[in-house]
């Protein structure tokens, strides 16, 4: 016979020999109820209780008992750990920074000083911010799931894994876990996404009755009809709704817009060329500075437009073009006119030439000028795709914004190029600068405008028409209060059919739903729904009004519980992929060259800590410390070397 408790918890009990057992079928009732009264039993007891529930166990009467300087020595190597991850630095700072706080006159001992004890805490750390998204992740009535792919520094696949769930009635994207690919086929993504998802407690059976959407990229591995990512997981999850990311769609909805437009050849060329005139020479790059310091202008490095993402690159190197226009001039004029000029290369001089003489058409200039506008308007749109939180209603607000700017351009123009032609008037001069000017310059370039307008608008129709059909298109129709008419009759029967299309598509998730317990139910609460909104919420913004629902601030409690439900599903479908950009961006930095061998296990941690972790002046250490002190095979030592 012998102690379970004592057992389960050796370190505590401390050979204890009821930890060990002892022979014969009987025990004596008072050897028992002495062991219950020892201290080492207690101890156990309250380790093994801190051990199944950190938070709810006695772990602050079991961290009181630690003496007051060793609290006071934890609390703040574990604030420098931390501060080590949120800034991510490597852990080989953690015993400098030790040997710095000795120097300052900081006495936090001489144990746990080096890097090791550094990346456990710092495990310790991000583990405590896994059990709290376990907790909202099992307060949460459904969940999606956004996942991408990249190759890390030791060039190997990875699979960066988010859940998308409602946190205060709000939509939040959390990281879970990044976990590298066995194979990066459907079913080695797939494969890896349920063992990323097993980390924060979330097994088949929640897929099957709370998963309603999968967020990805729009590569066929992840969106193939038959085999992909979203096909496997719709055999789990038959209600799921697969959506490509918006802001992908929206980055090549522009480069379609683009393609086949030589104007823009011609000046993707230019871009390039200056580009590469300052990059490849430093007497170049030189010559421009003292240039704009004798004219007294700040100017800033020529751009590149080749990168990740081409929208926001080819806008920074326009910008940066208009502003350095002047002193380029200047500098490419002395290039080509200075026959005493002989560093310079037969090669950079007729480039310069080319340069310069692009650089003063009109028609150039008034097309740089219209990219500007054309690229300021696409960059809002592409900045609202890329965050937290975004939703169906967002995103449709967003293009058809868009789309109406696009088409006052046709007419009006933006406030970069009517800046440029109130400049220049009638004349043939802009910032000093005689340039070159046609009659045929301005028909030329309205045609061009008209024609950029229209194929964006066409080519947006078509990338985001996906958004248009099926459950997607009842539930942008549903919640969207625009949509809703002004006729108390008319309003009487709208949204039915687009009520059911959403209920049908969901019963999967719907019926094993405490909350769902009747469509019936939900249909009269529809009905509620619409005559209190149109009598008193009409001036409220759709996604304002739903949030409110959501919350239980519109109607008495519980009136529309039906419609809470509905709500939260179409709140948490994942509309864009960009927190896994954001992730994998941080990956790059976290495990670089100099950190190549960091497991999975450890990078998770540090994204963790990294992405989610409040500021390091703000976070509280104390939940850590008593996880890390009541955790272990061996008891913790602090004072060992002191």
């Amino acid at each position: 016979m012998y102690c379970k408790t004592c057992r389960s918890c050796p370190t505590q009990a401390k050979g204890d020999i009821l930890v060990h057992g002892v022979t014969g079928d009987k025990v004596r009732l008072k050897t028992i109820k002495e062991h219950v009264a020892t201290t080492l039993h207690k101890t156990a007891a309250e380790a093994l209780q801190v051990r199944e529930d950190p938070v709810g166990g006695r772990v602050v009467a079991a961290f009181d008992r630690i003496d007051a300087a060793v609290q006071e020595k934890l609390v703040k190597l574990f604030n420098i750990a931390y501060f080590i991850a949120k800034e991510e630095e490597p852990f080989t700072l953690f015993p400098k920074l030790m040997t710095l706080s000795k120097t300052n006159g900081l006495d936090l001992g001489s144990t746990y000083h080096n890097n090791m004890a550094c990346s456990t805490f710092v495990e310790v750390i991000a583990s405590c911010f896994i059990e709290d998204l376990k907790e909202e992740l099992q307060a949460a009535r459904f969940f999606s799931v956004v996942s991408d792919s990249s190759v890390d520094r030791t060039v190997k696949d990875q699979e960066m894994i988010y859940c998308t769930y409602l946190k205060n009635g709000k939509p939040v994207n959390r990281f879970i876990q990044i976990v590298t690919l066995d194979h990066a086929h459907s079913q080695g993504i797939l494969d890896a996404i349920l063992k990323g998802l097993e980390v924060v407690g979330i097994q088949e059976e929640d897929l099957k009755q709370r998963l309603v959407g999968f967020g990805c990229d729009g590569a066929s591995v992840m969106l193939g009809i038959n085999n992909g990512v979203a096909a496997r997981l719709k055999h789990l999850c038959p209600s799921l709704v697969a959506i490509w990311c918006v802001a992908h769609r929206l980055e090549l909805t522009a480069l379609d817009c683009l393609k086949g437009i030589p104007k823009l050849k011609e000046l993707n060329e230019l871009l390039r060329a200056i580009h590469k005139h300052y990059t490849k020479s430093a007497k170049a790059s030189r010559e421009l500075e003292q240039i704009s310091k004798a004219m007294e202008v700040s100017i800033l490095r020529p751009g590149n437009t080749e990168g990740t993402r081409w929208l926001p690159h080819t806008s920074h190197a326009l910008e940066v073009l208009i502003r350095n226009y002047k002193p380029l001039l200047v500098h490419f004029e002395n290039h080509t006119s200075d026959p005493n000029d002989k560093e310079a290369s037969a090669a950079m001089k007729g480039r310069a030439k080319l340069i310069m003489t692009s650089l003063k058409q009109y028609s150039t200039l008034l097309f740089i000028h219209l990219m500007l506008d054309l690229l300021q308007e696409l960059k809002h749109l592409s900045l609202l795709f890329q965050k937290d939180g975004l939703t169906l209603q967002m995103v449709s607000d967003g293009l058809q914004t868009s789309c109406m700017v696009f088409v006052a351009m046709q007419t009006n123009p933006g406030p970069r190029l009517q800046r440029f032609l109130a400049e220049v008037g009638t004349g043939s001069t802009w910032q000093g600068v005689d340039i070159n000017r046609t009659k045929a310059d301005e028909e030329n370039f309205n045609n061009l405008k008209l024609r950029l307008t229209n194929r964006f608008c066409e080519f947006a129709s078509d990338r985001f028409s996906s958004l248009e059909t099926g459950v997607l298109k009842a539930i942008s129709t549903l919640f969207d209060l625009s949509n809703w008419p002004e006729d108390s009759n008319a309003l009487a029967t709208f949204g039915t059919p687009e009520l059911n299309i959403i209920m049908e598509h969901f019963r999967p998730v719907l019926e094993p739903c405490k909350d769902f317990t009747s469509e019936d139910a939900a249909k009269r609460e529809w009905l509620d729904l619409k005559i209190l909104v149109s009598c008193h919420y009409r001036h409220l913004h759709s996604q304002v009004l739903w949030q409110r629902l959501i919350q239980g601030a519109i109607g008495r409690a519980g009136q529309f519980q039906h419609m809470q439900v509905l709500g939260e599903i179409t709140h948490v479908l994942p509309m864009s992929s960009s927190c896994c950009e954001r992730g994998f961006s941080c990956m790059k930095r976290v495990k670089s060259d100099w950190r190549s061998r960091l497991s999975n296990d450890t990078l998770s941690s540090l994204i963790q800590i990294s992405l989610h972790g409040p500021p390091h002046d703000e976070y509280n250490t104390l939940k850590a410390v008593n996880k890390w002190w009541s955790s272990g095979r061996k008891s913790r030592r602090p004072q060992y070397c002191d």
